[in-house]
């Protein structure tokens, strides 16, 4: 009884939980309800001009349930289940309501929250794994919180729609010209269908939409099956779980007032001003962050309590709340965690906040594997970089806007920012068992080359049941990595619409393969022995010439005149070592 009085409570202090029946119908997303008072999403019609675009960006996230309040208000929601895995978005985003790319975690969604999870997520054009995807912009979430494959996840954050993917499919008729195939209204008059009647209208669109946390303003990731120690300077240790926990108010884009407001007129998309961004929707103080942490399996004849650590990784300066614990114990006994979030810290509230807690049985004398996982270098094989940009390299002041900085400097408190061209950088994150960190020395990349690392990963793994894995994912950059945190009204006031709407649409970053390892304890080295390895990426884009097989290629125009690009993928090779300690 105690359990779930405390389990209750718990998720009342997350967020209100939803009575929802599975699955949400996702054409619930452009019904008059749902678009009242400018709420919901906008499709394009099949016959409307190129300008309709800018209506899966009116607003490109709404919120699914706006409850008492007006769009774009909601409030969050709390969401559980397991991580199926998490990378980056390899094309990238829209750089013009983003401040940096997203991350993307795919989530299979526990039976009891089912309800967030809406049809197009599990139709045809569904996740691609999992069953929802939860985003935060990068620059918002510090590596120590990403998740990993098989992590528990606990979130709250905003339910919304992903406006910007409707996949109508299939597509709906006009009411009388029923030859005639249409996804909105507008498909059935004139001058799309000059054969239309009145009045027709389109009925049977099923609409696609995705439903996703985006953004969360709380997350925590609980490691599952693995060795952590309780001293902060050394990671790995005996048997125990470990939950890394983030919350912020800074959901970057999709969490901002200016950007996720629906405009009167889609053309004004490529008019307002929002940045720098400076209406986060998120409030973080309306109440505490509590969760649930499993525990590893309890020792035999174990009945001593948990040991429970927790660690600090709140942003320097920022108010660091406390954290408190309790020991819930039944059939499968849990750590309850509340992060106190709405008691000030010197008399100010918090905000941002990160906080990891290491939870394990006392006396647990458990067998683990230790390794040491050191990364020496990437061997890039292609640098996935275009011969023909799809737009020519630009200089402009960020202010002066006509001001040409490639030879003149810009004045004093502007920057040169240049837009177009060859566009230099990878950016790859590699995990191990959930612990992620960024290969450095990328930022210049434009042609093949070996790039050294020194990134260390230590790691416990039972000698039976787990796995060491390894997980990377990147992309080569594009033209629309070099324009974010910048408005569309700003870039086609440096840059002119043609220019804009080529590096937007047409120049979006490169996916550079999957690289995704496993190895069980018996497949690891001998203990005080090391193995060294070379793996190279699997899929992703590029490949070689079709006669010049030499050649490196992203398109067919990289190739003497005659030939194609065959894609292979596989355009880089990690160098490690493993060693057994």
């Amino acid at each position: 009884m105690q359990r779930k009085t405390l389990l209750a409570v718990g998720l009342l202090l997350i967020a209100p939980r939803l009575a929802l029946a599975a699955y949400r119908d996702s054409n619930e997303a452009v019904s008059p309800q749902t678009q009242m008072n400018g709420g919901g999403c906008y499709p394009v019609s099949r016959t409307g001009p190129p300008t309709e675009m800018l209506n899966l960006l009116n607003p490109e996230w709404a919120a699914i349930d706006v409850g008492s309040h007006l769009p774009p208000e909601s409030d969050p929601v709390a969401l559980h289940g397991t991580v199926v895995f998490a990378k980056i978005n390899e094309g990238g985003d829209d750089p013009g309501n983003h401040d940096s790319d997203d991350q993307n975690t795919l989530i299979d969604v526990d039976a009891a929250d089912m309800g967030l999870v809406a049809t197009g997520n599990v139709g045809p054009h569904g996740e691609e794994a999992g069953s929802l995807e939860w985003e935060l912009e990068i620059g918002k979430y510090p590596l120590f919180a990403w998740a990993g494959h098989g992590d528990r996840i606990t979130t709250v954050g905003r339910w919304i729609w992903d406006c910007g993917h409707p996949d109508p499919d299939p597509l709906g008729s006009c009411s009388f010209t029923m030859s005639q195939q249409c996804i909105v209204d507008s498909d059935c008059a004139q001058p799309g269908c000059p054969t239309c009647l009145p009045g027709e209208t389109c009925a049977g669109t099923v609409f696609n939409y995705h439903s996703e946390i985006h953004p969360p303003q709380a997350v925590a990731v609980t490691r599952l099956g693995g060795g952590y120690s309780f001293n902060r300077r050394r990671r790995a240790g005996r048997r125990a779980t470990r939950t890394d926990v983030w919350i912020t108010p800074d959901g970057g884009g999709a969490g901002d007032r200016c950007v996720v407001t629906h405009q009167p007129n889609s053309i004004q998309q490529a008019t307002i001003e929002c940045f720098p961004l400076s209406q986060p929707l998120a409030n973080v103080n309306t109440s505490n962050v509590a969760f649930y942490i499993p525990l590893p399996p309890r020792p035999a004849n174990g009945t001593r309590p948990p040991r429970v650590k927790v660690y600090d990784h709140t942003p320097l300066g920022l108010p660091q709340p406390a954290v408190t614990t309790t020991f819930v114990d039944g059939p499968t006994p849990l750590v309850h965690a509340v992060v106190h979030m709405t008691a000030p810290v010197g008399g100010v509230l918090p905000s941002m906040v990160g906080k990891t807690i290491i939870a394990g049985w006392r006396g647990d004398r458990t067998q683990l594997a230790k390794v040491r996982l050191q990364v020496t270098a990437i061997e890039i094989v292609n640098a996935l970089k275009p011969v023909n940009p799809a737009v020519s390299e630009r200089m402009r002041c960020s202010e002066t806007s006509t001001q040409d900085c490639s030879a003149t400097p810009c004045p004093p408190g502007e920057t040169c920012r240049t837009f177009g061209g060859t566009i230099p950088g990878w950016e790859v994150f590699l995990e191990a068992n959930g612990n992620w960190q960024k290969l450095a020395g990328l930022e210049g990349i434009v042609a093949p080359a070996t790039v050294p690392q020194s990134l260390v990963y230590d790691e416990a793994i039972p000698l039976t049941g787990s796995v060491l894995r390894l997980h990377a994912t990147g992309h080569s950059l594009d033209c629309r990595e070099s324009v974010y945190g910048m408005s569309i009204r700003r870039d086609i006031e440096i840059f002119g619409p043609t220019d804009t709407l080529a590096c937007l649409e047409n120049a979006e970053s490169h996916d550079v393969g999957d690289l995704d390892l496993t190895f069980t304890a018996a497949a690891l080295p001998p203990r005080g022995r090391s193995a060294s390895y070379v793996t190279q990426s699997v899929g992703g884009e590029g490949g070689s010439c079709s006669t010049s097989t030499g050649q490196r290629c992203l398109t067919d125009a990289d190739c003497p005149s005659g030939e194609t690009c065959m894609v292979t993928g596989g355009s880089y090779r990690l160098h490690y070592t493993i060693r057994r300690r």
